[in-house]
């Protein structure tokens, strides 16, 4: 029999939250290009809710979520012992988050709660690697706002405002990747929600999913430092068997629409930072990718220079990514934990069949 690899093309459940289905992200019947330009509360609740909140709830959900972003003294003392651990940055997110659910309550912790804990754990991290000293959230500000103050020290101006909301937008949910999966699963046992979030973050640590975007970076990184033009050196690259990084995705054959929102951010930002010679190497490998292979960039490539662009170091790209993400795991994890049905797929056994046990296989001295 031949199986689908890696659950391609099988429909595992159904969902009501989002849908990668003919080449397009949909939020709970939203395309994502209609919600670029809203706030990220605005997108938690749809994700969560199905449905976009009226006015009067979105300011009591966005008052509650910031509300909430203060951390327990223990969780900090915690993080100020492992943050500068030299392990990955996500390695110390998969700890962090396990530890939120000793220092917060497992039973009686509701999603607003754990979604803005999850944020300023991981700027927390951030800061404490960069030695630079935590900030405490600004309730004046929303959530993706006080995400990034807390991640870089500055309040952000309308301009940045703007664009980090549809950047946490853009990759608060992706349908059942690998990651949400996972999540899922945990979900189903009825395990609580940080065993859940654990692993999800330690599914989306892979190279070959959140990963990602450090890769393209450190890509970029080496075209420039090399002695080799862009074109030569992708050139180089395939005729090795290796892969260009940020181009191409299983789902979207004609061109990631989130990608295709990002390129106008990513250019925005580098020319207002200082890096229109990181984007403009992109455009020229997008390009000529496209042209030759047929490729198209995905959500990792632009994001990356997005991440870098606010003054982050590539190995924490992913950690952004997870902040990002949370929403979308707590969203299906309630969705799961509704349906009250364990996942338990089934496997086809293609290994020996038929041996037998002798006594005398391990040639014992004596009975027993």
């Amino acid at each position: 029999m031949d199986l689908p690899k890696g659950l391609a093309g099988v429909v595992v459940d159904q969902t009501e939250i989002s849908s990668t289905a003919g080449g397009k992200l949909v939020y709970a019947g939203y395309e994502i290009e209609e919600l670029a330009q809203a706030s990220y509360e605005e997108v938690v609740f749809l994700l969560w809710h199905t449905r976009l909140p009226q006015k009067g709830e979105l300011e009591a959900f966005s008052k509650q979520l910031v509300s909430e972003m203060v951390l327990p003294a223990e969780s900090i003392r915690l993080l100020l012992y492992i943050a500068k651990e030299p392990q990955h940055p996500m390695s110390i997110l998969r700890t962090a988050t396990s530890l939120l659910g000793t220092t917060n309550d497992v039973i009686f912790d509701e999603p607003p709660k754990i979604l803005a804990k999850m944020l300023t754990v991981i700027a927390s991290i951030v800061r404490i690697r960069q030695d630079e000293p935590l900030i405490e959230p600004d309730f004046k500000l929303g959530l993706a706002d006080n995400f990034l103050y807390m991640l870089t020290g500055k309040k952000p101006d309308e301009f940045l405002s703007r664009l980090f909301n549809t950047v946490m937008v853009l990759h608060a949910d992706h349908e059942f990747n690998a990651s949400t999966f996972s999540a899922r699963v945990v979900a189903s046992t009825a395990a609580d929600y940080y065993s859940c979030l654990t692993a999800a973050v330690c599914t989306l640590k892979g190279p070959l999913h959140g990963g990602a975007n450090e890769q393209v970076f450190a890509m970029l990184e080496e075209i420039k430092g090399s002695h080799l033009d862009s074109i030569t050196y992708v050139k180089q690259r395939l005729a090795a068997g290796k892969k260009v990084m940020g181009f191409g995705h299983r789902i979207y054959k004609d061109g990631d629409p989130r990608a295709k929102i990002l390129q106008g951010l990513a250019r925005k930002l580098a020319q207002k930072t200082g890096n229109e010679s990181y984007y403009d190497l992109q455009v020229t490998l997008a390009d000529y990718l496209l042209k030759t292979k047929g490729l198209h960039p995905n959500v990792d490539y632009y994001t990356a220079l997005i991440y870098h662009c606010l003054g982050l170091e590539k190995d924490l790209f992913t950690v952004i990514f997870a902040a990002c993400r949370t929403a979308g795991w707590l969203a299906h994890i309630m969705e799961q934990k509704r349906t009250g049905r364990l996942i338990r797929p089934s496997s086809e056994y293609i290994g020996p069949k038929g041996r037998k046990y002798a006594k005398d296989h391990y040639q014992i001295g004596s009975e027993f």
